[in-house]
């Protein structure tokens, strides 16, 4: 199977959320859920998102032979698209931090012998885990721990 028939079958899977919130939603307090979320996409507290980000994601990425998908966004200066070749850590964080930074793009991790998909969307304060293994679900509750981070489990 190809790696990009392989991703598009595990995102019809289940999936977790790696969120700066514990619960998508309050009792009678989903107006102010909202302002929070505005308030955290700015610029200072996105920063803030963005370091546990990268801090998380080249963790995991140090356990587990990985392939990366870039799908940023047209309008960049000079815009990545499709399976990146050079995985330096240098590189993984400086996509993934533009990605989360400019609110644009989108980078799908392919944990190929787990068949795990980690998916970080620009414009959201989430890290999307699909089909996460006994052994990726394992290291994530440590690592989500260590960032001040919540995971929640989305059924489809």
């Amino acid at each position: 199977m190809t790696r990009t028939k392989k991703l598009n079958m595990l995102f019809g899977e289940d999936y977790e959320l790696i969120d700066l919130f514990p619960r998508a939603e309050g009792e009678g307090c989903q107006d102010f859920i909202n302002q929070a979320e505005q308030y955290f996409l700015q610029d200072g507290q996105l920063s803030q998102f963005c370091d546990r980000a990268v801090t998380l994601v080249l963790k995991l990425l140090c356990y587990y032979p990985f392939e990366m998908f870039v799908q940023e966004y047209i309008p960049f200066r000079s815009p990545r698209s499709g399976w990146l070749k050079d995985k330096r850590c240098e590189m993984v964080a400086r996509i993934i931090r533009k990605v989360i930074m400019k609110k644009k793009g989108q980078v799908d991790i392919l944990l190929g012998k787990e068949n795990t998909i980690v998916s970080i969307v620009g414009g959201t304060l989430s890290i999307a885990v699909y089909h996460p293994s006994e052994s990726v679900s394992s290291l994530l509750d440590r690592l989500t721990e260590a960032e001040g981070l919540y995971r929640r489990r989305y059924f489809i």
